[in-house]
């Protein structure tokens, strides 16, 4: 019968020569090295969105968790003749 060997805990270390540089391929797909990704907080699935700023750099940005953000007022003429304190009155009565 084969000795057991332990097996230790595995340690986390720092690739050596690891870049923060990336070659497009041919389909236009660039990799984000995992550290940057790390820093960010953008995980395997996350949806990201790419805007072209000011200064003509490509930005890249986690979007937000939440999809409402970014809606308010979109939908302000629906609302128009909406009395909300006579809703919340309505509201009152059945508690």
């Amino acid at each position: 019968m084969a000795n057991k060997v332990k097996v230790k805990e595995k340690v986390k270390l720092a690739r050596r020569g690891r870049k923060s540089t990336s070659k497009l391929s041919i389909k236009n797909q660039l990799t984000v090295p995992v550290d940057i990704l790390r820093q960010v907080g953008i995980q395997a699935g996350d949806e990201v969105e790419f805007l072209l700023n000011g200064a003509g750099f490509i930005e890249v940005r986690p979007t937000a968790k939440n999809n409402l953000i970014g809606h308010e007022g979109k939908f302000a003429e629906v609302f128009k003749d909406f009395d909300l304190a006579k809703e919340r009155e309505s509201w009152n009565r059945y508690f």
